[in-house]
């Protein structure tokens, strides 16, 4: 008589599951088996494994994201920029395209002056959150003509008389 090789095992999460073993040799079946019966059936193992994955993935995002807010919140008082003005999560995503543009403008600039003038003060009278998330593609080298002709309007369009 051969030896099965289809075992069907109960594994330790609950669940009964027929395994194959025929890839084992004969003497090997029976061991295996008693192993695989003291582990979780394949889909609890998976379920297990997605959820452990998830944990440390979003452990390792909220310490990053938590130190680069910091980071972030440093850098607005340092530079003295203005609070936005928008929904709290538009607030929060313009807040981070903001600093990511600046200090990517930043290294396009030749001088600190440069920048100061050309790119950091007119960005500061940009206090529409919207405005810096549609911004998120800009080239950082193009920055300073975007802040100035945004900065522009917010002096033109101040007020609420109209012209005509």
């Amino acid at each position: 008589m051969a030896v099965k090789t289809v075992w069907p095992i109960h594994h330790q999460c609950g669940h009964d599951q027929d395994h194959d073993l025929s890839e084992k040799r004969a003497s090997e079946r029976a061991g295996f088996a008693r192993w695989l019966a003291g582990r979780d059936c394949a889909e609890c193992w998976r379920i297990s494994r997605e959820a452990k994955e998830t944990r440390a993935s979003q452990g390792r995002f909220t310490e990053h994201s938590g130190h680069r807010a910091h980071r972030i919140t440093l850098w607005e008082r340092r530079s003295r920029m203005p609070h936005l003005e928008g929904s709290d999560k538009a607030i929060e995503w313009a807040r981070r395209v903001r600093f990511d543009l600046l200090t990517a403008a930043y290294a396009c600039v030749d001088t600190e002056d440069g920048f100061v003038v050309s790119v950091e003060e007119p960005a500061k009278s940009i206090t529409s959150a919207s405005w810096w998330i549609d911004q998120r593609d800009a080239d950082p080298e193009s920055l300073s003509e975007l802040v100035l002709d945004a900065a522009g309007d917010c002096v033109t369009n101040t007020g609420s008389v109209s012209p005509y």
